[in-house]
């Protein structure tokens, strides 16, 4: 049915004018708390939203379920709000529905514009976490708004100034639905080229819409698996790709309250996402790009630029669930030791902790750990320890808790009326559970100011014991064990049964629980199940918040909590903080892995999709665990993986407890693969690092996918077992088991093996391309120039080794490049920092230094490779002098000019070849 409509133009700030819209009504299907699977006529008759049609409940037309529009647009200083009214009270599909909203359009940077619909009359939660937002509007937007006119179903349009009819970037579709606790909006889409939302492991980076698929977001204890799964971390945010015209545009739905998302195709074909949540308000915010990484850094800008990790972070760490003392770590040192395998970080997990306490070590098996500590940094190796949220109630025999205790560290009952009568009294009303102690636990409530002052200071108490170097926080969804059930799976033997468990008040038991309770391991089919009650308190100090709306953002809060007290600790340095779980802005101070993955070759797979992901999601500092966590890995599995791994940004090998060892020197194969590929890691750090500067200065990607240069690129935009480095150093590893070579996509350009500099292909095209076990497909794209510095077992020892640069010239023979250089680990100051910008052109190489000299006094430039370089040359000079023949060989077979020089970085730098 199309609706005719009132045409309205209104003069809006920032260039976003107002016009009338043509839209259409859609059956949009029903959603039943309890899943499809309870379709029935019957069933649809329950609610007065949905109406039961040729075998089908879908929800009831925009004109009927809807709102209508009951005010002409009324301008702000920034954009215009108009009000809403639903056209029928009666109409519902859970009840409280919000019967007058508030529909309002706020311009920021012209790229940026932000929509939110809310209830005027009566403020309702939204998410504490800052952005980064403009005080005045630009002067002109690079969007348009429609909506519907005054009178007519509410709908609105959000499209790009001068995009041609069917290019919105958002058409809303159907009915909205504003209740209390249930949140419905739905948008067509330019095209099925979506990417994004999470944390979720998808079987595609690209998401599928022949049937529909809906996925649960909501912060949990939940492994990677295959299935529709809520993970640890939320981002509801995601990018669509327009082949048609190039251009991409992005989301981000600002909600914290547990939300899911549909998507599917329109009974026409068209592509279209529903997006839900289940408390706050929709708050959407529109970047426009229109490339890759304009998206990129449009949104790391408002939610916050990624840190800048210190350069031993970027080394190989070495980690498992399961050591058993300090000799067990010394011996996996000295596997790594003996095959020469670099290694910058040392990790331990729970087993170094007395009864898996916090801030404590066991003063058997880890008595000497700050031996270990010593030794690790005499090899100059960095200790990262684990810490978990929860803190044991054994308040007299555990200072830690008790002073948390005297700060009000805790979270607490939402009322007194729902502390447990079992309740020990010197718990007052905070909420009680149990993680890995022996003993019952407190959670710490990191938005209170109090709670961040004494985790800072058990953070010093702890390292006057332990000089560790970096923290990482697991289980902060946060986890807690047998939630509703009799008891936790871990729980003391000969101890009666106890758990946690939720009272059934609208918040831990809503209307509508998401699907999240009909996936993964949820043993109580509840929302709360391996985390905490929806009804307790948080608070900031201020304002006081349901653990129902802030509950995703809990691993969020002990991060920055985390992040400021080693900033404390460590004056001046950048600290390395590793969080399970994340949410938008969380990139700011968080490295990040993707959980507690299995040794499959599946999970090999996905892993790139998972990096992929949160580079658009700004924490570009990600990888996966290396071999894979749970169950037993082989020879040939690690050795893929370690290849794979040693291009994660965040490069980890890590497993668990009863698995067997994976450390690299285990198997002399896998110790030898891995030293030549981490070899290879660690002689291009100075180009990733120079990307993670990048990245922290203006919010680019460093992992991206194979169309990010290339969006008309039909076959790209479906490559997701390869990945780029910026956007000229392409990795293609082996994910099959038995594989000896593969498949490669070649985009557009010329594309050299990295190791040899031999021309691969010309893309835009696919080569099937040997890859032996021991080997890794690696290429640089033609007109790049990567830094790289010979390779050492530690980044202390790579530093002070000379440089070189490999030149892949492009089709006119020129290519181009940066170094970014500082002291590797304190902050970030311009001014200190060394930045060269290096091209080559017309057979010239030039080097011009940009900032301070200083961090690179004393290093030499000694290598130049040219790929693709045409003949020998007859002479090249350096800075005018003659170079000597003897100080260059060209190889004609391979088409590669090696010159050997001795330059110092710090002085610009001329190379004429003729």
């Amino acid at each position: 049915m199309v609706m005719k409509l009132w045409v309205v133009v209104v003069v809006a700030t920032a260039g976003v004018a107002v016009h009338a819209q043509t839209g259409d009504e859609v059956a949009l299907e029903c959603p039943y708390p309890e899943g499809q699977s309870v379709n029935s006529e019957g069933e649809c008759g329950r609610y007065t939203a949905c109406v039961w049609e040729d075998g089908n409940c879908h929800m009831k037309a925009n004109s009927v379920a809807g709102y209508r529009i009951t005010s002409d647009p009324t301008p702000t200083p920034a954009g215009f709000q108009v009000l809403l009214e639903k056209f029928d009270p009666e109409i519902t599909l859970f009840d409280g529905d919000i019967q007058q909203l508030m529909f309002e359009v706020i311009n920021h940077e012209e790229y940026h514009v932000q929509v939110k619909i809310y209830d005027p009359s009566n403020a309702r939660y939204e998410v504490p976490v800052p952005l980064n937002l403009p005080s005045s509007p630009a002067t002109a937007s690079l969007a348009q708004i429609n909506i519907s006119a005054t009178g007519d179903p509410f709908s609105f349009t959000v499209s790009r100034v001068g995009a041609s009819p069917g290019k919105e970037l958002f058409s809303m579709v159907g009915p909205l639905t504003f209740e209390d606790q249930f949140l419905q909006i739905t948008t067509d889409l330019p095209s099925s080229y979506l990417y994004g939302l999470g944390e979720t492991t998808h079987p595609s980076f690209r998401h599928i819409f022949t049937s529909r698929q809906t996925y649960p977001m909501f912060a949990r204890d939940q492994p990677p698996g295959e299935g529709y799964l809520a993970e640890y971390g939320v981002h509801p945010y995601y990018v669509v790709v327009d082949p048609d015209t190039g251009n991409i545009h992005s989301v981000l739905l600002f909600n914290s309250n547990a939300m899911e998302y549909s998507t599917f195709t329109l009974p026409d074909g068209r592509p279209a996402i529903t997006l839900r949540s289940i408390g706050g308000i929709i708050d959407l915010h529109f970047f426009t790009g229109p490339t890759l990484e304009d998206v990129n850094k449009q949104y790391a800008q408002m939610v916050g630029l990624p840190a800048f990790p210190p350069y031993w972070s970027l080394g190989f760490h070495l980690s498992r669930y399961g050591y058993t003392s300090t000799e067990e770590v010394r011996e996996a040192r000295t596997r790594m030791k003996a095959m020469s395998i670099p290694q910058d970080v040392q990790t331990i997990d729970i087993d170094y902790m007395l009864r898996f306490r916090d801030f404590t070590y066991d003063p058997d098996s880890w008595g000497d750990l700050p031996d270990l500590t010593q030794e690790l940094h005499n090899d100059d190796v960095k200790l990262t320890i684990i810490l978990d949220p929860a803190v044991v109630i054994d308040w007299d025999n555990y200072p830690p808790g008790q002073r948390g205790k005297d700060a009000g560290a805790f979270i607490r009952w939402y009322s007194d009326l729902y502390i447990p009568d079992d309740q020990e009294p010197t718990c007052e009303d905070f909420l009680i559970g149990y993680v890995w102690p022996d003993t019952k636990t407190a959670f710490p409530d990191f938005f209170k100011p109090s709670a961040q002052s004494w985790w800072k200071d058990e953070l010093g108490i702890f390292y006057e014991d332990v000089a560790y170097d970096a923290i990482w926080i697991d289980m902060n969804e946060p986890a807690c064990f047998g939630t509703n059930l009799d008891k936790p799976w871990n729980w003391p033997e000969g101890v009666p049964d106890w758990s946690l468990k939720c009272p059934y008040t609208h918040w831990d038991s809503p209307p509508y629980p998401t699907k999240l309770i009909r996936v993964g391991d949820n043993q109580s089919g509840r929302l709360s199940d391996h985390s905490i009650c929806m009804t307790s308190n948080q608070t900031d100090g201020n304002q006081i918040y349901l653990h129902y709306d802030v509950h995703s953002l809990y691993g969020w809060s002990e991060t920055v909590a985390t992040f400021k007290g080693l900033q404390e600790l460590f004056p001046g340095k950048r600290p390395v903080v590793l969080s399970r779980s994340t949410y938008p802005g969380s990139g700011k101070y968080a490295v990040h892995w993707l959980g507690d993955n299995t040794s499959a070759w599946s999970h090999l797979k996905m892993s790139i999709i998972g990096m992929l992901e949160f580079n658009l999601f700004g924490l570009p500092m990600v990888g996966a665990d290396i071999c894979g966590f749970f169950g037993d890995t082989d020879m040939e599995m690690c050795a893929r993986w370690m290849q794979l791994g040693a291009f994660y940004p965040f490069s980890r090998n890590h497993n668990s407890i009863g698995q067997v060892d994976q450390d690299p020197g285990v198997w002399p194969e896998v110790g030898e693969i891995s030293r030549n590929v981490l070899n290879l890691r660690y002689q291009y750090l100075p180009y990733l690092y120079t990307l993670f500067h990048r990245a922290h200065m203006s919010g680019s990607s460093v992992v991206r996918p194979v169309f990010s240069e290339y969006p008309s690129d039909l076959t790209a935009l479906d490559v997701d077992d390869q990945f780029l480095w910026g956007a000229d150093f392409m990795v293609a590893p082996v994910i099959s088991e038995g594989a000896t070579s593969r498949d490669v996509y070649f985009p557009q350009g010329i594309w050299y093996d990295l190791v040899s500099g031999v021309v691969q292909a010309t893309g835009p095209t696919s080569q099937s391309v040997s890859a032996p076990l021991e080997t890794i497909p690696v290429y640089v794209r033609g007109g790049a120039i990567l830094p790289y510095q010979q390779p050492a077992v530690t980044t202390v020892q790579s530093r002070q080794n000379p440089f070189g640069l490999t030149v892949a010239l492009d089709e006119n023979d020129a290519a181009s490049g940066e170094l970014f250089w500082d002291d590797g680990e304190m902050e970030h100051v311009m001014s200190e920092t060394y930045l060269a910008t290096i091209t080559f052109a017309d057979g010239t190489l030039s080097l011009v230094v940009t900032n301070s000299p200083d961090p690179v006094s004393g290093l030499n430039l000694e290598i130049l490779q040219f790929y693709g370089y045409a003949a020998d040359p007859s002479s090249i000079t350096v800075n005018g002098t003659l170079l000597d023949p003897s100080q260059w060989n060209y190889d004609a077979s391979a088409a590669v000019l090696t010159v050997t020089i001795s330059a110092p970085l710090d002085q610009d730098l001329t190379v004429v070849i003729s």
